[in-house]
C-alpha cells in the first residue's frame, strides 16, 4: 500500500468529515487495546461499527476492512487482526475524499 485510495462521498456528508476522522483515530485506540488484552468479542463488535460506518458514509475500503476486522476477531486470529488495525491506520491516513451530489 503506497498510494492514496480516493473515495467519493456524498456531499452533504462534508460537514461530517472531521468528527468522523476524530472518531476513527479514537477508535483505532480502542481496537488496540482490546487486541492487546485478547477481547475478541469487542474487537469483533469494533469491526462490525467500522463496516457498517464505512459503507454508511460511503468509504467502501473501510467497510470491507471492517468486515475482514469482524472476522478475523470472530476466528480469534490475532495476527490478522493486528494486520486488519494496521491496514485501517493506513486507510484513513491516505483516503483522499472526493465530494459527489448524489
Amino acid at each position: 500500500m503506497s498510494e492514496a485510495v480516493v473515495e467519493q462521498i456524498d456531499s452533504s456528508l462534508a460537514e461530517l468529515m472531521d468528527r468522523f476522522f476524530s472518531n476513527f483515530a479514537k477508535d483505532l485506540v480502542k481496537m488496540q487495546v482490546v487486541l492487546e488484552t485478547r477481547d475478541y468479542e469487542n474487537l469483533s463488535r469494533l469491526g462490525h461499527t467500522v463496516k457498517g460506518t464505512g459503507y454508511g458514509y460511503g468509504f467502501r475500503g473501510l467497510g470491507d476492512l471492517g468486515s475482514k476486522l469482524e472476522k478475523a476477531a470472530k476466528d480469534a486470529d490475532q495476527k490478522s487482526c493486528q494486520q486488519l488495525i494496521n491496514k485501517i491506520e493506513w486507510y484513513l491516513a491516505n483516503v483522499h475524499v472526493e465530494f459527489v451530489n448524489e
